[in-house]
């Protein structure tokens, strides 16, 4: 049993131009999970640390340095669908040392413009797409291997089916077996991963189940097991 969550994981961690733009113009608002990741690696980089800071306890390869800042002001939706403009990396550092897991963000408005600290040359991200590349290239890191290693089986396990989107694919699992044998035919260098949200955990010391409707309440959880 132990052999076939360790191989699971293993699944999930090996997952694991100048220009600017017109600020009138009308905004597209979109769910992003590369904002999350911006949002963890600001909180390690510039120790943004209060107690019970589930974020912060996510401890993917980041960068000494923050790779970029927004090109200000920029849109940000939160998670009951309300906008906030954001004016400043300053007014960005208060928004996120006062979010919670009941309120806090999940989006951008796209497009948005950022500026790359080794050579302030401006970028204009147009979608999720464009922004996951940023992320990626900057390195900023989602969960890892221990961290997930660490809980699973022994604070909660999945309840199938759930699904992940790896390199572009979507892979749906029905069960662990599942997931171990795409781990073993799976050949290709990992590029990106992600869970398909929402899915469900069952806690293993009471036997009761939890909903995990996104990436900030999976890291939530993951902290609790800690």
């Amino acid at each position: 049993m132990k052999l076939t969550k360790f191989l699971i994981i293993t699944l999930i961690i090996f997952s694991c131009k100048d220009a600017s733009f017109d600020s009138s113009e009308k905004l597209t608002y979109s769910d992003s999970f590369s904002l999350r990741l911006s949002i963890q690696s600001i909180k390690k980089i510039k120790n943004l640390i209060f107690q019970n800071d589930s974020d912060y306890k996510i401890s993917g390869t980041i960068p000494s340095e923050l790779c970029f800042d927004f090109k200000y002001p920029v849109s940000i939706q939160y998670n009951d669908n309300s906008i906030v403009n954001v004016t400043s990396f300053g007014h960005f550092t208060e928004l996120i040392l006062t979010e919670t897991q009941q309120l806090h963000m999940t989006g951008m408005g796209f497009p948005f413009s950022v500026v790359m600290s080794n050579d302030n040359s401006e970028q204009v991200i147009s979608n999720e797409t464009q922004f996951e590349t940023l992320i990626n290239d900057c390195g900023y890191g989602s969960l890892t291997f221990d961290e997930i290693k660490g809980v699973y089986g022994t604070c909660f396990d999945f309840n199938y089916p759930i699904s992940i989107v790896l390199n572009g694919t979507t892979y749906t699992f029905n069960s662990e077996n599942d997931a171990i044998l795409l781990a073993a035919a799976f050949t290709q260098k990992v590029t990106s991963f992600n869970f398909i949200y929402p899915f469900s955990i069952k806690y293993i010391a009471n036997n009761q189940n939890a909903s995990v409707p996104n990436y900030y309440t999976f890291t939530t959880i993951i902290a609790g097991c800690n």
